[in-house]
């Protein structure tokens, strides 16, 4: 058996990358939970505002994380380059990135606009299939705040291709910067809108929906200035040339995101299709779950920070062809994640009614809350072991195998498992976290015989021997 004393040093190597990524993820998530805590005390006992966010985010979100994952193929594409020195290839990648995210940033907008009218379309058929009557209400009350979302499209995925690109050249100091003074931008608006301040009316969601686009702008603005204008980029951006600005370039960036877009996708979809269906149980049943998502995603993004650091570490270690770190490097990934997950499980079981009681002072929901909240820590660590594996998987840009990984486990499996067990079981909103906790599993078991099998691969080649 291995000594950890070995992965020290490969932790050391994540962590610095990782803790910048975790300080903007823990940004990230105040503001998620400040909309969300401001928003429940905005509405009091009334669960129909908190709703109304909890449906609104849901039905923007899934194409949103779409884009996003287009946008990270750009970091192991960069981080191959950046690794072998060739810096004009990698700065090459940026220009062509930013031509192509922003016509994917307005061709996004377009579908989002598109989807609008679908989300009345979904309310009816929650009615009419026997759903509470406040679905009406929600609905109503989120198309405002989902036309907020929307504004907010083109800049936030301009950032994340000046954010991906400084990730795929090790540097994670910069976007952290930026997304924790946007926070507290965002935050500080979300107050004064949300419940009105210095003479406004009082705004609700629609507040929270505002603030959040302003503070998507200032990203956009300040991470793009400074990579732009600071001196310390000056080499890349002198490297820029409109002859640079080829089809073929944008498809390579493609080839990449396509697969982790549509990975995004198929997760997002599962998630969504999971929040639509809580419609049927309700506007308590919604406010509940859009709780424990808020409590998901503080453990996932964190995950997400090791991930991304992840698939850095194995990018570079692909572009220099340094196999023998390969394998202590993905392992010590996952030691760092499971830590964190079951610790994070263990939080939400033993504080289980404390939590929503920062979100709510509606009883039934902080009770509904508790009991889900046993499952949410349930999925914890298949979700830490899927997002890891295919987190290095990208950065050895095995990329293609994912998307019949993530269909067979996402739609052939976790929808039709999370309707069996709310419906025709009847465990409601508890079962539809069981088909997310099914769907992960099997996920987490493909990816990562798939990861063992590329690592096998890779080192056979190099002549790397395993003891």
């Amino acid at each position: 058996m291995i000594s950890l004393k070995r992965y020290i040093p490969y932790y050391k190597d994540n962590l610095r990358l990782a803790l910048p990524v975790i300080l903007s993820q823990v940004g990230q998530i105040t503001v998620q939970l400040a909309d969300t805590a401001m928003v429940g005390w905005y509405g009091g006992d009334d669960p129909t505002p908190l709703a109304a966010v909890s449906f609104g985010t849901s039905v923007f979100y899934i194409i949103f994380i779409t884009a996003m994952g287009l946008a990270f193929g750009l970091t192991p594409l960069v981080g191959e380059h950046f690794a072998r020195g060739d810096e004009r290839r990698a700065s090459h990648l940026l220009l062509n990135g930013i031509v192509l995210f922003a016509l994917t940033g307005i061709i996004t907008s377009g579908i989002l606009i598109a989807v609008r009218p679908l989300m009345r379309w979904m309310g009816t058929v929650m009615i009419g299939s026997g759903g509470d009557a406040s679905v009406s209400e929600v609905i109503e009350a989120a198309l405002p705040y989902y036309d907020t979302l929307i504004w907010g499209m083109i800049p936030i995925i301009i950032f994340c291709t000046f954010k991906q690109f400084l990730e795929g050249i090790g540097n994670t100091r910069i976007a952290m910067a930026v997304i924790i003074t946007c926070n507290l931008i965002n935050i500080f608006l979300n107050w004064v809108l949300i419940f009105g301040k210095f003479g406004m009316e009082p705004m609700g969601a629609v507040g929270a929906g505002i603030a959040t686009f302003v503070a998507r702008c200032c990203m956009c603005l300040m991470i793009g200035g400074y990579v732009l204008f600071s001196p310390r980029f000056r080499h890349f951006i002198q490297a820029f040339d409109r002859t640079a600005i080829r089809l073929r370039t944008m498809w390579e960036i493609l080839k990449v995101g396509i697969p982790i877009g549509f990975h995004m996708f198929m997760e997002a979809s599962a998630f969504v299709v999971t929040n639509i269906l809580v419609l049927s149980f309700g506007a308590y049943a919604i406010s509940a779950y859009q709780i424990c998502t808020n409590m998901m995603q503080t453990t996932f993004m964190i995950v997400v920070a090791i991930g991304s650091a992840n698939t850095i570490l194995c990018s570079h270690i692909f572009g220099r062809g340094d196999f023998h770190r390969l394998r202590l490097t993905v392992y010590s990934a996952y030691h760092l994640g499971l830590v964190w997950c079951i610790t994070a499980a263990i939080c939400f079981v033993a504080f289980r009614y404390t939590i929503p009681a920062f979100f709510s002072s509606n009883e039934q929901v902080i009770r509904l809350t508790g009991t889900l909240l046993i499952y949410i820590s349930l999925f914890q660590i298949p979700d830490c072991l899927q997002t890891l594996s295919i987190s290095a998987m990208r950065g050895l840009q095995d990329v293609r195998v994912i998307m019949p990984i993530v269909f067979v486990s996402y739609v052939l499996i976790n929808i039709p498992a999370g309707y069996f067990f709310a419906f025709q079981c009847g465990f409601e909103a508890k079962g539809l976290i069981l088909g997310l906790i099914t769907g992960l599993t099997c996920c987490a078991a493909l990816t990562i015989c798939r990861l063992r099998r590329d690592m096998a691969s890779l080192e056979k080649k190099s002549g790397v021997f395993r003891r």
